[in-house]
């Protein structure tokens, strides 16, 4: 008899039926199209994989195309260790055989390097950049803390993490607000008050409860995202500086100052580097897209996306 948790097992794993494989000089390529119209080029977080442009597929009712990969050792992705430069390469094939001649790069969290080196190499496929709590210079480590806490030990745990995997789930049903308050702690830079309201916030709010719980599935179990997400943490924490300089087309910046994780230099970096640039700052830290300013950030794309010239 099968275990709740095996049976939980196999429904996240379900997952690896989604989207589409793809052969390049590089290797397979695991990818997945949605909608009609413009191609909104998703470059999901760690841990992370194509499932996690979930977070945006609204997009898709908003006249828009979504295009998101699974990077190198996620989902069905095999794991060859490409630098980001050759993994952009490899997403510039992926868009000649799909016969789509420029993206607008999204970079959130972790996927910010990929989608500042795909704007910088190949500006004559890119329409436009958003970078949302995006990755853009040195990295710093997780503080000791981090390490240390739930969170940590499932993203590094290997012999028990798709246990943890299913405990962070039926956590968040049965415990959301001591759940999500562990969260916050490790990735915000807010006070104790702060997070309790910001607490408070999302388990009143249905949609943000959703949010949350969709980005969760997005990262486990983590045995079919772990080698991805250890390729990931070597790329973040040997980056000395990502170039910028081709960067010629209109840029959203969505970021904010009580970041834990991508702290507020990212955001400094590309101020100082980019040429032409909407910045939205805004409350919350890392989660900062279910905080107060939610329907802020969700507007303000909708409008960044709306003011490009698609031709």
């Amino acid at each position: 008899e099968m275990c709740i948790r095996d049976r939980w097992k196999k429904s996240a794993t379900r997952v690896m039926d989604d989207g589409e494989i793809i052969e390049t000089t590089i290797g397979k390529l695991h990818y997945k199209l949605t909608g009609e119209g413009p191609v909104l080029f998703f470059m999901h977080g760690a841990p992370g994989g194509i499932d996690q442009a979930i977070l945006i597929d609204y997009l898709v009712q908003e006249g828009y195309s979504i295009l998101a990969v699974s990077r190198p050792g996620y989902l069905r992705t095999p794991f060859v260790p490409l630098s980001y430069e050759e993994q952009v390469d490899q997403y510039v094939e992926l868009l000649d055989k799909l016969a789509i001649d420029k993206v607008v790069v999204m970079g959130y969290s972790a996927g910010g390097p990929l989608a500042l080196y795909f704007a910088n190499k190949y500006p004559e496929r890119t329409y436009a950049l958003v970078m949302e709590a995006g990755v853009s210079t040195i990295y710093e480590d997780p503080s000791e803390e981090v390490m240390e806490s739930f969170w940590g030990k499932l993203l590094l745990n290997n012999r028990i993490q798709d246990f943890l995997s299913w405990v962070s789930i039926v956590a968040l049903k049965l415990a959301f607000k001591t759940t999500f308050k562990s969260i916050l702690r490790i990735e915000t830079l807010l006070d104790k008050e702060k997070i309790k309201a910001f607490v408070n916030l999302v388990s009143k709010d249905k949609e943000r409860r959703m949010w949350l719980r969709n980005l969760i599935n997005t990262t486990v179990p983590m045995s079919i995202r772990k080698q991805g997400l250890n390729h990931d943490l070597e790329l973040l924490f040997s980056i000395k500086a990502i170039p910028v300089k081709n960067i010629n087309v209109k840029s959203l910046l969505i970021y904010s100052k009580e970041d834990n994780d991508v702290k507020w230099s990212h955001a400094e970096y590309l101020q100082a580097n980019l040429k032409d640039f909407d910045l939205l700052v805004t409350h919350g830290g890392h989660m900062m897209w279910i905080g107060e300013d939610m329907d802020k950030i969700i507007s303000k794309r909708i409008e960044f996306l709306k003011s490009i010239k698609y031709y």
